[in-house]
């Protein structure tokens, strides 16, 4: 049998040798996506949901392929295939303990999105670390997978959900959040950037006041963990959430960074083959983390091929992928800001790059449809997954435009000749 992995390694390589330029070569990158080749209803297709899912790149495609014709096996059995994917796996799980810069890899849980994740930390947490009258502190600003797992744990252990508020820039207000924490305060859970808003929270100043009232940090990192370089021992946080689908990985696949002694202390979510170190029916002990929480048989060939993403990222350099997208969203935002009527959610001074926005007198979800049908783009619009935000707002839909590492200026063009179009027929 070939030596595992070799041939897409190769391309990996080569991908990497490409990319080493002296600034950043979207052209080049766009190659490596074939989705972005395609036409969608005979235009061009111009994908600007990537706060949805990003797409594809070539080099994972490879890899999935690669693995499943020439050395799939099951991890931790005991023949050569297995032992072969268990030891990939376990790349896979070193590489994301370097991207994010956790101190160990056995802080690095593998689940199934970024959303069970969250789910996993709530649930031991109503199993076992709440009380009735204990206080979940949570913000304004969440998705849904960050407010409804808090308020079922509240439910089962009788706790209270306190929501932190926002200011008229779309930031959070810390002052609020500060006199918020009290001695039943349990948690609190926070996205690291929103994906309505585009607010970047500034994480390391929450978590140190946090805990200095012994308090520990849950971040939802689903929309930042694409963007923008991590480091765990900076932000301090006692766990961190995230979906590989979001950054260009592989569907199925999330993770959850724990600190070890929060990893030690907090219940498993589900039982099963695995997690499970002595089985009677008398009683059940547990294997140490990450093993703890990985119940059955996990998206293993999912998460090797994350490896690859890792890979790739890593090639461009996720602070090379910063900047470039910092430049999207400030053209972005020229360009939307001279449309007649368009109003902008937010405007906090650092944003991931995302727009939302409404224009007078548009049903959004209209438009979605036109942008698609008419000129191939994909954008999304409607509650966003965000009702309590969006009530705030005062808006019931809005349309959302993200940018990633493969799109162009010449797309965010196109985008708005697009919708002065759609006006047009309005007019």
């Amino acid at each position: 049998m070939c030596h595992p992995n070799l041939e897409v390694k190769e391309k990996v390589k080569e991908a990497a040798q490409a990319l080493k330029k002296p600034s950043f070569d979207v052209q080049r990158v766009r190659q490596d996506f074939p989705m972005l080749q395609q036409k969608l209803n005979g235009k061009p297709f111009i994908y600007l949901d990537s706060a949805a899912s990003g797409q594809k790149p070539q080099v994972l495609i490879d890899r999935l392929s690669d693995f499943y014709a020439n050395e799939y096996g099951k991890p931790n059995e005991q023949h050569t295939d297995s032992k072969n994917a268990t030891e990939m796996l376990e790349e896979t799980r070193q590489k994301v303990a370097d991207l994010i810069k956790a101190k160990d890899s056995k802080e690095i849980v593998f689940v199934r999105g970024c959303t069970e994740a969250i789910n996993v930390v709530a649930s031991g947490f109503a199993r076992g670390l709440l009380q009735e009258g204990d206080e979940i502190i949570t913000t304004l600003m969440e998705h849904h997978a960050n407010i409804v797992p808090w308020q079922m744990a509240a439910q089962d252990a009788g706790a209270v959900v306190k929501v932190v508020p926002i200011t008229a820039t779309g930031e959070l207000d810390l002052a609020a959040l500060e006199n918020m924490i009290s001695e039943r305060t349990k948690i609190i859970s926070l996205v690291h950037s929103s994906q309505i808003l585009g607010t970047i929270n500034p994480i390391k100043k929450i978590t140190a006041m946090a805990h200095r009232k012994g308090v520990p940090v849950l971040v939802d990192g689903a929309q930042t963990a694409p963007h923008m370089p991590l480091d765990m021992q900076d932000l301090d946080c006692d766990f961190y959430t995230f979906s590989a689908h979001k950054m260009s990985g592989p569907t199925g696949v999330g993770v959850l960074y724990g600190k070890a002694d929060w990893l030690e202390k907090l219940p498993p979510h589900n039982g099963g083959g695995e997690m499970a170190e002595t089985v009677e029916f008398e009683k059940t002990t547990y294997s140490s983390p990450p093993k703890k929480f990985e119940a059955g048989t996990t998206s293993f060939a999912d998460i090797i091929a994350l490896g690859a993403v890792i890979d790739y990222h890593n090639a461009l350099g996720m602070q090379a992928i910063a900047d470039y997208e910092q430049e999207l969203l400030e053209y972005g935002l020229e360009k939307l800001n001279q449309i007649k009527g368009l109003h902008i959610l937010g405007s906090a001074p650092e944003k991931e790059p995302v727009v939302s926005f409404t224009i007078d007198g548009v049903d959004v979800k209209d438009l979605e449809k036109y942008l698609n049908n008419e000129w191939g783009i994909a954008v999304k619009a409607g509650n966003l997954a965000s009702q309590p935000l969006m009530k705030h707002l005062n808006v019931d839909k809005a349309l959302r435009a993200s940018y990633c590492y493969y799109n162009t200026k010449e797309e965010i063009d196109t985008m708005n000749q697009a919708i002065e179009a759609y006006l047009q027929t309005k007019a």
